[in-house]
């Protein structure tokens, strides 16, 4: 069967994992107010709600689905999502500098988005039926590596710097999470030492290089590349404790914050909520991952295990990367904040790992 119906599914219900994502949507909602009062983009919090009840719609669908069903349709939907990241840049919507979207009239899709669950499906599927087993040695990683490299390749050259990163830390994570012979890290490691300089010569484009010194001295473009950095630093730091409060952000509503209704929207919550308030947020998140790690606990198999450790990576290493741009410790790439950036693909696709996490988490006590 396809769908499955339990009497008991309020009770098995993760509300835990519920809840700390439907609050960090909440607070998102409020601060996308905040960030486009008063501007053309007034009404995106709006479309923001019909994008989350649209996710519900479809997260609920999922939340009843038999997980087998996600185990079938893992290598059809990497090859759809193979197809649509090739079809972008062949006829993809420019925006921002990078050619990330189809337009599809009715909304825009960014296929690096959803391919980011294609990915842990796939790799999911493959581990889950691979015969050998841990440690796996850089030999037995091919097919996992032959995998990823296409998707990755192909958001790069839209180009989307942050997005290719996000998908190459996800899938590493499942890798590592695997168990890989420690003499292959080590390879690895050194492999990249070497390689990463050459990158940063060859493969970076202009502006990308201009981030990585930026990031190193925030200060020696303040009225160029480092304008960004020094805007965020500057709206979190006038938070202090309690915040400015609602409306009250001068950096936001002066609209000094560049993308302050994306990337940047965690700067626009800090100057308005405070340090206290940031601790809050970040705690909601921290609760999302521990409840999401739980599922993975509740697994029936491996399969299972691998699909909810992937979904919690994908929300863990948006945050991760988006808060640690915002406030200096990374380089500035175009990664957004789950549930609370805006954006219409990026929120359904957490909402999608959500309901996955969610129906994984209650089949522990389906008997």
């Amino acid at each position: 069967m396809v769908f499955q119906s339990e009497s008991n599914v309020i009770k098995t219900f993760n509300t835990g994992l519920f809840v700390s994502f439907f609050t960090v949507f909440c607070l998102g909602v409020v601060t996308l107010y905040s960030a486009t009062y008063n501007s053309s983009m007034q009404s995106l919090y709006k479309t923001q709600m019909v994008w989350f009840g649209m996710g519900l719609s479809l997260g609920l669908l999922i939340f009843f689905l038999d997980v087998q069903v996600f185990e079938k349709v893992a290598y059809p939907f990497y090859g759809i999502c193979l197809a649509l990241l090739t079809l972008v840049l062949f006829i993809g919507r420019v925006g921002g500098g990078s050619q990330r979207w189809i337009d599809l009239k009715v909304f825009h899709l960014q296929p690096s988005e959803i391919a980011k669950l294609a990915i842990v499906f796939t790799l999911a599927r493959y581990f889950a039926n691979e015969e050998k087993g841990p440690p796996y040695t850089l030999r037995s990683l091919v097919v996992p590596g032959v995998l990823v490299a296409p998707f990755f390749l192909l958001i790069l050259l839209q180009p989307d710097l942050g997005t290719a990163g996000v998908l190459f830390l996800v899938a590493s994570s499942l890798v590592l999470f695997m168990k890989v012979d420690w003499r292959s890290i080590v390879i690895v490691a050194v492999l990249g030492a070497v390689t990463v300089p050459v990158a940063y010569q060859f493969v970076l484009r202009d502006y990308q290089r201009d981030r990585v010194k930026t990031f190193l001295n925030p200060g020696r473009d303040a009225r160029g590349s480092g304008y960004n950095a020094l805007q965020c630093k500057i709206a979190v730091g006038s938070g202090q404790l309690v915040g400015r409060g609602h409306l009250q952000g001068t950096q936001s509503q002066l609209h000094f914050i560049p993308e302050q209704h994306t990337d940047f929207i965690f700067s626009v919550y800090a100057e308005e909520r405070g340090f206290i308030g940031s601790v809050i947020l970040v705690a909601l998140y921290i609760a999302y991952c521990i409840y999401g790690l739980r599922t993975v606990a509740r697994a029936r198999d491996k399969f299972q295990m691998l699909l909810a450790y992937g979904m919690v990576s994908i929300i863990f290493w948006h945050v991760f990367i988006n808060m640690g741009m915002v406030i200096g410790i990374l380089p500035i790439v175009g990664v957004g904040l789950p549930f609370f950036s805006y954006g219409g693909s990026s929120l359904m696709t957490f909402m999608v790992a959500t309901a996955i996490l969610l129906n994984i988490s209650r089949k522990k006590y389906i008997f």
